[in-house]
């Protein structure tokens, strides 16, 4: 293409662009005409757009695909800059990622925005937008560290400076990273960079605080500046001095042990406490004489005026085991410890103040205070009450929390959701880890997912082992003995509850008869033993549920990715656990050798192991074993552990050996797009509920909050895949929908997002022949089960594709 025809070109589309943008306006689009066509500076663009808005919701997509068209050709010029800056102001930032493809192109435009002399904070209010367009937190570090090694230069030093206090969140964040390497220049500027962090200690943002302690923590040198910061008036510095000091070893000993000596704040001084080791007992003072002493200090300063929400209404007393009543001092001092803890977590001091309170009293208070906080509209400057509703609620807290965890996030309250689920891995419960465990493998939305993944893995991290090892030890045995019975006792006469290896209970009598159900009370029956029997019984009909569902789920997920254990692993878990238990005898298990199957076998009743012809079999040393999958057993095999269990009256825990099998057919081997589904046409609403039902994800939000794709990924196999289809509305997908082509990809490889248009790149794509066997099967068998509703089929549906 010539000069000329090129330019002429680049000029077309300028010209469409602006028409397109101005189109969409609703007020200002003289102004805005004018500013796009200006050559001065960027300086007054805030000033030059103001009279300009558009209509809510209104997105120039088209203006926003030609401009992707235009900046493909050329460089960051002034003009793509103007329009960025018009996408932001104007369009609330709809539009731009689709500019910008990685961490160079942002880095790109955050260079030609600063060369232009566009305002800094501006520019940081511009990427704050692009960071949280996206879900992912690898896409937000991605955002964050694209700007920050664009600034992260001594010329930007005074700006920098200003941003770490005046900037938007990221801003913050991005200016207090530069300033940390900046802290590494000679003299005043050195020095400078330094004095703007330890300025910032007061940060009231909990990531900017995070991201501080890991800054300081680095800098050991600066003991003598965290030494003075531990007698700042500002209460947030003394404890962000204290938090770096726990993480420098015992160098700052002596400060702390003076500091803990006249430190008011309960807060700072259980985290000066933590740092020293003293996690009970408080420096420089001797210890409370009574339990009602300790409950004075924490309430001292007037803290019970925290309480005062709840005070107005009347609350269950509290007795002690060994008989008399609780202080209404101690019963507040202990929430007020719970609050004054800031963060979702056990306190300390809490529990000092509930020793040898009654349990179901606690229960009771803590049920009660719950119940208040949904009624005053579930705060979250008040969300202190959720570790103290998780750790004190007992059992009958869970469900009730797992109900606001479905229902919050369909309220726009994805936040206080994610803290409950926090709160509710601090439960004694053993119900209450299971229904974290489930949330973190299948929840509809990420932001929650993502949260019962986090405190699984803290928990996993304490103990030094992975989050599936955790998900085994947290499998309850809910009472049942190594025989998988359990005895309920009512004084005269007794029960026995014993699980069957299809998961029911069944319930005998003294005499040996099988009874329905257990009986309430009666009249011979010893009152207390009775009563409490019957709803211990109760109580764990509800967990059993909840822990069969929840396994049952996990043992697919193995199905479906191959999840091997150990020999010793293994049979910790199914041999060992009484529930699990149950399950290993109605299922198939293999060898495993480097992903391949080599033999199977069958667990016994009777603790032995068997082949597929009946033979004693021994598990060899160091075995991997894993649930074998019916796509790897030639059809004898299958065949005859199908008769094996059906000779035995076994009826299998999940669907495994008449799992439906799917094989690429022959000549596939080399596409790189799976299209058994494509033209397929059904019900938005039944395919969305379906698929995320089984684990898939919307896809990135585009143009006019309508989306295009679902998709799973599976890390530990590195396996994504994509569905593609003709669009829905999110808030409406009931229209009818055609269902085009699925591509398998490398996992992680793709930004997800709102306004976010990143699709697997050709270099990421699995041809079909890649993809393993059995991940190919369990695909393809979730979108049968996912299209199985669909009547009618569009042959021409590869014309519609996008």
């Amino acid at each position: 293409m010539s000069f000329s025809l090129f330019s002429n070109k680049k000029e077309d589309l300028k010209r469409r662009i602006i028409d397109d943008l101005v189109r969409h306006t609703a007020t200002g689009k003289r102004e805005l005409e004018a500013y796009l066509t200006d050559t001065g500076s960027l300086a007054d663009s805030l000033v030059q757009l103001a009279p300009t808005s558009s209509n809510r919701y209104v997105y120039p997509h088209q203006g926003a695909r030609w401009l992707r068209e235009y900046r493909n050709s050329t460089v960051w010029d002034e003009f793509t800059c103007r329009c960025v800056l018009a996408l932001w102001r104007v369009f609330q930032g709809s539009g731009i990622t689709e500019l910008v493809h990685g961490e160079s192109d942002m880095s790109g435009l955050a260079e030609a925005l600063l060369e232009l002399d566009l305002p800094f904070l501006t520019l940081l209010d511009i990427f704050s937008t692009i960071h949280d367009s996206y879900y992912q937190e690898r896409h937000k570090v991605l955002v964050r560290n694209a700007v920050y090694k664009v600034v992260n230069k001594p010329a930007y030093l005074p700006r920098l400076c200003t941003a770490a206090q005046d900037a938007c969140l990221y801003g913050r964040f991005v200016a207090l990273s530069a300033l940390d390497d900046l802290t590494a220049l000679p003299g005043e500027e050195g020095a400078l960079a330094k004095a703007e962090l330890l300025a910032c200690t007061g940060e009231s943002s909990k990531q900017v605080q995070r991201l501080l302690l890991t800054i300081l923590a680095s800098h050991p040198d600066w003991a003598g500046d965290y030494a003075d910061l531990l007698k700042s008036k500002k209460a947030a510095q003394r404890l962000m001095a204290a938090e770096v000091a726990a993480k420098l070893g015992d160098a700052l000993r002596p400060q702390l042990e003076e500091a803990l000596a006249v430190e008011k704040s309960a807060k700072v001084a259980d985290a000066i406490r933590v740092a020293l080791g003293q996690e009970a007992q408080p420096a420089g003072e001797e210890a409370p004489a009574s339990l009602d002493e300790l409950a004075a200090r924490v309430l001292k300063g007037g803290k019970k005026r925290k309480l005062q929400w709840l005070l107005d209404h009347p609350l269950p007393t509290l007795h002690l085991t060994e008989g008399g009543e609780v202080s209404q001092d101690r019963r507040d001092a202990l929430m007020v410890a719970c609050c004054e803890l800031g963060r979702i977590g056990r306190s300390e001091t809490a529990a000092q103040l509930a020793q040898g309170i009654d349990q179901k009293d606690l229960a009771a208070l803590a049920n009660e205070v719950y119940e208040l906080w949904l009624a005053a509209g579930a705060q979250s400057k008040t969300k202190w009450v959720l570790p103290f509703a998780a750790v004190y609620g007992g059992p009958a807290m869970t469900p009730k929390l797992n109900h606001a965890i479905n229902e919050w996030p369909q309220n726009a309250r994805g936040a206080i959701a994610c803290d409950a689920v926090t709160a509710l891995a601090l439960s004694d419960d053993p119900a209450a880890l299971l229904i974290v465990d489930a949330i973190s493998r299948k929840f509809k939305f990420r932001q929650v997912k993502a949260a019962a993944g986090a405190a699984l893995d803290n928990a996993a991290q304490e103990l030094g082992i992975t989050t599936e090892e955790l998900a085994d030890r947290i499998v309850p045995t809910l009472g049942f003995s190594a025989d998988g019975k359990r005895t309920f006792d009512y004084g005269p006469r007794n029960f026995t509850v014993r699980l069957t290896p299809t998961l029911e209970l069944e319930i005998t009598n003294d005499s040996g008869k099988t009874v329905k159900n257990l009986p309430a009370p009666g009249k011979t029956d010893d009152e207390a033993k009775a009563t409490a029997a019957y709803n211990d019984f109760k109580t764990m009909k509800k967990q059993i549920r909840t822990t069969v569902t929840s396994q049952k789920a996990r043992l697919e997920a193995a199905l479906s990715a191959l999840r091997c254990w150990t020999g010793d692993s293994w049979q910790a878990l199914f041999v060992h656990n009484p529930i699990m238990h149950q399950f290993a005898m109605s299922l198939i298990w293999g060898i495993y050798e480097d992903g391949q199957l080599q033999t199977t076998f069958r667990y016994m009743e009777d603790g032995s192991f068997n082949t597929v012809d009946e033979e004693e079999y021994q598990l060899p040393e160091g075995a991997r074993i894993g649930l074998a999958h019916p796509v790897e057993l030639d059809q004898e095999t299958l065949e005859g552990w199908k008769q094996q269990l059906e000779d035995y009256e076994i009826t299998q825990s999940i669907q495994q050996l008449d799992r439906p099998v799917f094989r690429l057919e022959p000549g596939l081997e080399s596409c790189r797009s799976l299209e058994r589904f494509g033209g397929k046409i059904l019900n938005g609403l039944s395919l969305s509920g379906k698929l995320q039902g089984l684990g898939w994800y919307r896809g990135s939000v585009q143009d006019a909050g309508e989306f295009f794709t679902f998709y799973r990924e599976d890390p530990a196999l590195g396996l994504g895949v994509e569905l593609n289809f003709s669009g829905a509305y999110v808030g409406d997908e009931s229209s009818t929908v055609t269902v085009y082509n699925a591509v398998f990809y490398r996992a992680g490889t793709v930004q997800r997002g709102s306004y976010c248009y990143d699709e697997p790149k050709e270099e990421h794509i699995f041809t079909l022949g890649e993809v393993p066997t059995r991940y190919y099967s369990e695909v393809v068998y979730q979108l049968e089960r996912a299209t199985a509703s669909s009547t009618e089929t569009n042959p021409d549906w590869k014309k519609e594709t996008r």
